[in-house]
């Protein structure tokens, strides 16, 4: 019997992987990453965290600026001279050139150029956790659907095998009316029992359905897209718990990022003292004026050359704004800490409970695997004592009964187990490696 329910569930899967496409969880995983837009929005903000984070957006390089004037005039000039001569001539043309290259380099201003270069690297690698947290997140909630699909794949080979064994009691029980050894209602109930099982086997069709459509999703794909799920076994890792606390604070997306929030704010504090610090600038140029009249005291007059200079400031009175923004800062930087601790805390806790949910579901699916079992060879006594009219439908019924719900307590506590393996995964940031 079971061996032919076996053989009917091989044909199910071989005709539904020639008709649809057939990919693993890591295929699955890999599709959704390269279409994921979450994912591509994530990276370009990388990418503009990498082209800032560099010494000349920090302010470190000096400016550089070239600067030409020239002017064409025509005038009247009426001159007069301290040797009692005078000049008086109209529409005299004039010509102005100014053009100079100047250089400006803030030589000290208070370290804060290289904080401000510190705050660009924590913003860059502020960037790259948010990245690899989407990546993660997008592995997960692939996963967490895909074995949703693997579940329902195993329900309906299960409900597949309640189906026959119900299909043998309906033919049994007819036998037994036909013959007069057995009555109607055992018959009919019978029947009734195998209806409902088949009405079970077209919802869990119909969820199959929509958790492909959820998984297509994923997969930025129409949601009729037809795929079959090859992988037909829940993977779930062996875990120790004390080994996933220790990486809390070096692998935990959140943690990491209050971390480096934290070192954010005190680096802020460098640039708010920064502030308080004197700044030594370097000024240089190089000059030419030239000045052209066709009359006038100065027919010409030209002057170059280059000049360089040093400019000193000290900030003496600031009001109490300086002060006040170090205070502040000084109070961030004590809640940023608390906030880690709280965050520490409720990570902790979380990752305690799916730890007991995890070993809870592995136990479970220990003691259901066993179940099975029993109930597999409870309902092969059954329903051979109800065909040597040893007993009545009752017993037979309640044997299937117990069956079934043995084959779904298994398979959900499989389920259980591997979701809670994924859910601690996740959290230490191994999701990627599950």
């Amino acid at each position: 019997m079971l061996i032919r329910v076996a053989l009917i569930s091989f044909l199910f899967v071989s005709v539904a992987k020639g008709q649809d496409s057939v990919f693993t969880a890591r295929e699955a995983i890999d599709m959704a990453l390269k279409q994921n837009l979450d994912i591509q929005i994530a990276q370009n903000d990388v990418d503009i965290t990498n082209i800032n984070n560099t010494w000349a957006n920090a302010g470190l390089l000096p400016t550089i600026s070239i600067n030409a004037t020239n002017t064409e005039a025509i005038s009247n000039l009426n001159q007069k001279l301290n040797n009692g001569n005078s000049i008086q001539r109209n529409n005299v043309n004039n010509n102005s050139l100014n053009a100079n290259l100047s250089l400006s380099w803030r030589i000290f201003n208070g370290m804060r150029v290289q904080a401000t270069k510190s705050r660009f690297e924590i913003i860059e690698k502020m960037g790259g956790i948010a990245f690899k947290q989407q990546v993660d997140q997008v592995i997960f909630d692939v996963l967490s659907v895909y074995y949703n699909l693997v579940r329902l794949n195993k329900q309906v080979n299960s409900t597949k095998v309640i189906i026959d064994l119900s299909k043998e009691r309906v033919k049994i029980a007819e036998t037994r009316f036909n013959v007069g050894s057995g009555t109607k209602t055992d018959m009919l109930q019978a029947k009734i029992d195998l209806n409902a099982q088949e009405v079970n086997l077209q919802n869990i069709y119909k969820q199959i359905s929509t958790t492909k459509a959820s998984l297509n999703n994923l997969l930025k794909r129409n949601p009729d897209v037809p795929f079959y799920a090859k992988e037909e076994q829940f993977r779930i890792p062996p875990i120790v718990l004390g080994d996933v606390m220790k990486k809390i604070d070096e692998q935990n997306y959140q943690m990491l990022m209050a971390f480096q929030t934290k070192l954010n704010i005190a680096n802020d504090r460098k640039i708010i003292y920064s502030q308080k610090l004197p700044t030594l600038t370097l000024n240089s140029a190089a000059l030419l004026n030239r000045t052209i009249s066709t009359a006038g005291l100065f027919l010409t007059n030209q002057s170059y050359g280059p000049n360089v200079g040093l400019s000193l400031g000290i900030p003496i009175f600031q009001s109490t704004i300086n002060k006040t923004q170090l205070k502040v800062n000084s109070v961030l930087q004590k809640q940023q800490n608390l906030e880690i601790e709280s965050l520490r805390s409720r990570i902790q806790r979380d990752l305690f409970i799916a730890y007991q949910e995890y070993q809870n579901a592995l136990e479970a699916a220990k003691i259901e695997e066993s179940n099975v079992k029993l109930a597999e060879e409870n309902n092969k006594i059954s329903t051979e004592r109800f065909r040597k009219l040893q007993s009545n439908s009752i017993e037979l019924r309640q044997a299937q009964l117990s069956l079934n719900e043995a084959q779904d307590r298994y398979i959900n506590a499989q389920y259980r187990a591997h979701n809670a393996a994924t859910s601690i995964l996740y959290t230490i940031g191994e999701v990627s490696n599950f």
